[in-house]
């Protein structure tokens, strides 16, 4: 016998017209509920996804915070950072932000120390007896590390002056690294290159047997200083990467990597409104050798966004991956098989998740561990430690997995660089509330690696912690301000500046553009620097000098561009144009 699959009719008696319009109604509003209660959580499994990569052990603190510095003269964290990381000679080296009346610190792991544990592991190396960063009086002017680099034997440290001030850059080397072993390797040329408005020197690369990095320069222009020998210095690009004359809207380089047979550097371009925090744009340039002066090739630019520049976070299965804010003020991450314009492809929402607040990357604040990218995302609420396989998820967008939870163990770690050593992976945080961390863990996948070493009893160089003071400090164009310093972009931004939620594609210019970049910088721009009243001679048709040989007694701001009417300001020159140089509190 046949069974009639079909349910019963109801028996239309039952139920009147105007029940069955109000069920049919119930129905549809029953639909939408579900539909509104699962898209949200299509909309995480979007945005992020679990990866294939082996779970990380939890993050353990291995120093005391601020390596036991203290507050400092103010009693507080707040001006003080995380700086640049290295491993050299088998240990673990840290750039460092003590406070203001301490200035430049080096910690290291002590010899014989795989896996440090504690405190006692550490060592400072870059202090002399007096407490001077590198026996260097002036502490203002070495105010932080800014970028460490190996080269030829030797390891590189630059320093970064503080707050406003315009000393030039200090750049020191030692076959050793141990204290008292450092020498000056700008003897040669002078502090900043020559020039005192080069005030930090950032993300030294070693690129076809040179040593190159980038400065800052808010009056010509971000330049690229390179060497051979470690102590004779060549300027090798046009001041702020112009192509015949220097371009001061591209201020700072603010990261560098070597890719395939090329030398990369991120920079922050002021945008079209000089004067506006609010429309500057990330660009990233490249050279394929670096005879002569360099042709430098303008590559991709960012969407404008605020203090926007370029970090370039590493590579990844033949991808070169960097970031830079989008419209809303969120961290986009972007990718490319050769760096070339046109193949940048959007890999991540902005914010990551879709969490705007995920708004800063530093420099080395990403690392290739264990098979995926590890980037750690500045957040005032405690950075995120997000990873990657690389795997494309369909969508145009790779896989994306959180690692740990807001700064991992303290949210007010709010910045973070990333370093392998001896198979364990270190963030190296800043903290403005208690003091600089080093959190350790181990993500590799049944891997037998080192335990902790016992503590080491040979005792280092003592770190002094008074606080000494320069007795002949050389005069500075702008004092220091103890403002904190952090990437990290505010709250609220101007509704002028919002874009739609859905995540922008990158601009990639074709290669043939060499529109010039600026970059960006970790503090809201003050007030203008008081203009000089001597004008400089450079003519308007042909490149500045690239290779300073003194110091300027008097270095006065260039004129801006012909009919760049945001460029202008007062001008005592009698000039119709003059620059607008902004007031950096960090570099």
């Amino acid at each position: 016998m046949k069974t009639n699959h079909h349910p019963a009719r109801p028996n239309k008696t039952l139920l009147s017209p105007s029940s069955h319009h109000a069920l049919s109604w119930f129905g549809i509003f029953g639909v939408l509920l579900l539909i509104l209660s699962v898209f949200p959580i299509l909309s995480a499994q979007a945005a992020t996804s679990s990866s294939s990569l082996p779970a990380c052990q939890p993050f353990v603190q291995v120093n005391d915070n601020a390596f036991g510095l203290g507050g400092g003269a103010d009693g507080t964290y707040s001006s003080e950072e995380g700086f640049e990381v290295l491993v050299f000679n088998g240990q673990l080296y840290l750039g460092m932000e003590a406070d203001n009346s301490l200035g430049a610190r080096i910690w290291r792991t002590k010899a014989g120390v795989t896996v440090p544990a504690s405190q006692a592991d550490w060592e400072e190396v870059a202090a002399n007896s007096q407490g001077y960063p590198f026996g260097v009086s002036n502490i203002t002017q070495n105010d932080h590390i800014d970028s460490l680099a190996e080269f030829n034997g030797y390891i590189y440290a630059s320093t970064a002056n503080g707050g406003s001030s315009t000393y030039g850059t200090r750049v020191f080397r030692s076959p050793t690294g141990n204290p008292n072993s450092w020498e000056d390797a700008l003897i040669n040329i002078g502090a900043g290159f020559g020039s005192a408005q080069n005030t930090n020197f950032k993300d030294m690369q070693v690129f076809n047997g040179w040593l190159c990095g980038g400065t800052q320069n808010w009056l010509y222009g971000a330049q690229v200083w390179c060497t051979q020998d470690g102590l004779n210095w060549t300027q090798k690009n046009i001041s702020g990467f112009g192509t015949i004359e220097y371009n001061n809207k591209t201020v700072e380089v603010w990261s560098g990597y070597v890719f395939q047979e090329a030398l990369y550097f991120g920079v922050q371009n002021l945008g079209a409104t000089r004067s506006s925090n609010y429309d500057d744009l990330g660009k990233l340039y490249r050279t394929r050798n670096l005879n002569g002066t360099p042709q430098w090739e303008e590559v991709f630019v960012s969407l404008p966004g605020y203090l926007n520049r370029v970090d370039i976070l590493g590579e990844l299965n033949g991808y070169l991956y960097v970031a830079s804010r989008g419209s809303n003020g969120g961290i986009i991450i972007y990718r490319s098989p050769n760096g070339n314009p046109g193949t940048w492809q959007t890999v991540s929402l902005e914010g990551i998740s879709g969490n705007t607040a995920n708004n800063a990357v530093i420099v080395d604040g990403a690392v290739t561990y264990e098979g995926g990218l590890y980037v750690a995302i500045g957040n005032t609420s405690g950075f995120q430690l997000w990873r990657t396989s690389g795997v494309d998820q369909g969508n145009g967008r790779v896989d994306w997995e959180q690692v740990g939870g807001s700064g991992l163990t303290d949210t007010k770690n709010t910045l973070s660089e990333l370093v392998t050593f001896n198979g364990y992976l270190y963030a190296w945080t800043t903290n403005y509330s208690r003091g600089q961390q080093v959190l350790r863990s181990n993500c590799a996948a049944g891997a037998v690696l080192p335990s902790p070493t016992a503590t080491n009893t040979a005792q280092s160089s003592p770190t002094p912690t008074a606080t000494p003071q320069s007795s002949s400090t050389p005069t500075a164009t702008v004092q220091p301000s103890p403002t904190p310093t952090a990437t990290i972009q505010p709250s609220s931004t101007p509704t002028t500046t919002a874009q739609p939620s859905q995540t922008p594609t990158a601009t990639a210019l074709p290669s043939s553009t060499t529109t010039a970049t600026a970059q960006l910088s970790q503090t809201p721009p003050a007030s203008p620097t008081a203009v000089p009243s001597q004008t400089p001679t450079p003519s308007p048709t042909s490149a500045p000098n690239q290779t300073p040989t003194a110091t300027p007694t008097a270095e006065t701001p260039p004129f801006c561009p012909q009919g760049d009417q945001n460029c202008q300001s007062s001008n005592p020159n009698g000039s119709g144009y003059s620059v607008f140089i902004p007031v950096l509190i960090k570099p």
